[in-house]
């Protein structure tokens, strides 16, 4: 028994992909490479995660305009007035200022205490827990640092002078 040619070639026939279903398959493919080159390089240029570093001592603070134009330290933990920062100390202002207009246009509040830490490499930083960003101040110079540095003070309980 002989087939005849029209069956033959029906049963081995491939289907045919034309026009618009192999244009979409050819786009699906084009797009799924552009995407995985997106995301390796964007893994590539990624940022390195910060260091862990070892926190030694750390305060929790709040910072207040005052009315005569000097800012206002609080701690937040105890509620004790600190020092305020006075005269221009521009360094200090600029920080403040940097960290805290970030923090308002993620809608933080000017009360939620930012975070001075004195870390184990060294470094003397100043943390905005709402934003995520801190700034190290031992970068600027040890004499911009100071301003911060004598808010993490040790300070001993007082005592009567009784043992």
């Amino acid at each position: 028994m002989r087939r005849s040619p029209e069956i033959s070639s029906a049963l081995t026939a491939r289907p045919r992909v034309e026009g618009w279903p192999l244009a979409a398959v050819g786009l699906l493919v084009i797009s799924s490479l552009v995407l995985t080159a997106w995301v390796q390089y964007d893994k590539f240029h990624a940022p390195a995660p910060p260091p862990v570093s070892l926190v030694l001592e750390s305060r929790a603070l709040v910072f207040r305009d005052g009315r005569d134009g000097s800012v206002q330290v609080v701690d937040a933990d105890s509620g004790e007035r600190l020092e305020a920062i006075t005269g221009e100390a521009g360094f200090a202002r600029g920080v403040l200022r940097g960290l805290a207009q970030a923090r308002l246009r993620q809608g933080g509040s000017p009360e939620t205490p930012f975070e001075l830490r004195r870390e184990g490499d060294g470094a003397l930083r100043l943390a905005d827990p709402v934003t995520g960003r801190s700034v190290d101040l031992t970068v600027f110079g040890p004499t911009n640092a100071v301003v911060f540095q004598s808010y993490l003070q040790i300070r001993k309980p007082f005592s009567s002078g009784e043992p």
